[in-house]
């Protein structure tokens, strides 16, 4: 391994002594515009990582203008961009359906002709992942594939509230809520479960989930490839419980209008919240250089129906790459970019802020983040979307540790140690269920993930005694615009294909 990195950190100075290409054709690369700061006038789209990558592949005639698109609501974005013919030339999302779609109505490239392109490592590992983003056999997208992954959208407590209280930290639903409710009256200057209104489903779906069965096979393949996993029946109750939440105070009765979650991370970064179900709760670590005895601490309390603690997984595939039709021309340039891009070292580079510059090499030969306060300093805000075919290079837990602590040299290893253990244990997440197969019903599914979200949140904030006549309305406009078409036609894919 310590080869590979130090051949990594020679890469960029072996590909400046190349020259500059005579002939250069850009590209457009689309990126998550998730709201990131950046000092010295950078920008997402316009950073130390953005120029680093121009900087190794100008010499082999490519050069990448990086187009930002915000992350809520982004594929609708990219829909209307495709439909006005503005599109970039490569695009991520995390929709198989809207690739499945694209592709069958003769949208998207085939990149099965040029897989071979890319490096034989990363198409070593990415063969079943290759697997999952085919339709027919089409590869109308390349999958991003994670080298470790774990739970998704996890749970935070603060421990220091808890013990203050006199109580157990939670390991069960029904515990949490006691806490939830004890906290609200012991502390009524806190909000006991943080909400935000961004059309996302990180912040409820493993609690709403807890409700449910995993049981029946068939229920998991209709429901479980998309948003619709809180639409499997026992969802309801959980939903229920989030009503009766924010009629009680617990979660707070106006969040649905913090649409860009301001107060939400304002309540994060001041210490003021009890409970936190979102995806890695770093943004809740910051308070511990700056609230004496602060401990905001990983927890695993959502057992399900079945009695089971198991949460959906971050997914061996959680994004895909692909390529409109209107951008064939530039397939080539585009190969050369995905190509770059796939090599591990480089991948490394983004992942740990360009070795020498962000993160240093051990005497393991294993590459060590500076701190998270030192990085945005430098300049460096976040890499992951920069790195679209590889996540979360994995070295180790001693390495994932060191890191994690090198990041917020602030918060006590345990923190670090139980979070790994929570995280990453397979006993504790499944992988969902996914279509293997472009169906009809695949077109309605971006419209149908943003309406259900939209329907959580309005039956969420239904008044007292009208939780039924609100669900109803709201679940009938899901079947009003074909959520029935989607689950019939996946249960149908599993009785012919799988059963």
């Amino acid at each position: 391994m310590s080869l590979l990195l130090a051949a990594t950190m020679l890469f960029s100075a072996a590909v400046s002594e190349k020259g500059a290409a005579k002939d250069i054709t850009e590209i457009k690369v689309m990126v998550y515009e998730r709201g990131n700061e950046y000092p010295g006038g950078d920008s997402t789209v316009n950073n130390r990582l953005t120029r680093w990558i121009n900087s190794n592949l100008e010499p082999d005639g490519v050069r990448v203008t990086f187009v930002p698109i915000v992350r809520s609501g982004a594929d609708n974005t990219v829909n209307s961009m495709l439909a006005a013919g503005n599109a970039p030339d490569v695009i991520m999302t995390y929709d198989k359906e809207r690739v499945a779609t694209y592709g069958s109505q003769g949208g998207l490239i085939d990149l099965a002709p040029y897989v071979n392109r890319l490096d034989p490592e990363w198409l070593g590992k990415a063969e079943t992942a290759l697997l999952q983003t085919q339709f027919e056999g089409k590869q109308y997208a390349l999958p991003r594939i994670f080298e470790i992954y774990g739970r998704s959208h996890n749970q935070y407590i603060r421990k220091d509230i808890v013990e203050a209280m006199g109580m157990k930290m939670p390991t069960t639903r029904d515990e949490l809520i006691t806490v939830l409710y004890a906290a609200k009256k012991a502390y009524p200057d806190m909000i006991p479960y943080a909400f935000g209104g961004k059309i996302t489903d990180g912040k409820y779906t493993n609690f709403i989930l807890s409700y449910t069965s995993r049981a029946d096979e068939r229920i998991n393949y209709q429901y479980e490839p998309t948003f619709t996993n809180v639409l499997k029946p026992g969802g309801k109750e959980g939903l229920r419980q989030l009503n009766r939440f924010v009629l009680d105070g617990i979660i707070p009765r106006d969040f649905a209008v913090d649409v860009d979650e301001t107060r939400y991370n304002q309540s994060l970064a001041s210490g003021k919240v009890v409970f936190l179900l979102n995806s890695d709760g770093d943004e809740a670590l910051h308070a511990y250089s700056t609230i004496p005895g602060y401990q905001m601490w990983p927890v695993d309390t959502l057992e399900d129906a079945d009695g089971n603690h198991l949460i959906p997984s971050a997914q061996p595939v959680s994004n895909y790459a692909y390529v409109p039709k209107a951008s064939e021309k530039k397939i080539d340039a585009i190969m050369k970019y995905f190509s770059w891009i796939s090599k591990r070292e480089n991948a490394l580079n983004l992942e740990y802020f360009i070795f020498g510059e962000g993160s240093t090499i051990n005497e393991k030969g294993i590459p060590v983040l500076k701190s998270k306060d030192e990085l945005k300093a430098m300049g460096f805000a976040s890499g992951g979307d920069l790195d679209m075919l590889t996540r979360t290079p994995f070295f180790g837990k001693e390495n994932f540790l060191e890191n994690r602590k090198g990041e917020f040299p602030h918060v006590p290893m345990e923190y670090f140690e139980a979070e790994f253990d929570i995280r990453y244990d397979k006993n504790r997440f499944y992988d969902a269920y996914l279509i293997g197969a472009a169906l009809p019903s695949d077109q309605y599914v971006p419209l149908l993930q943003t309406l259900i979200v939209e329907m959580v949140f309005k039956v969420m904030n239904a008044p007292e005694g009208k939780f039924e006549e609100v669900y109803s309305e709201q679940y009938k406009k899901l079947l009003d615009n074909k959520l029935q078409q989607v689950l019939d036609e996946r249960g149908a894919y599993y009785d012919k294909f799988v059963k």
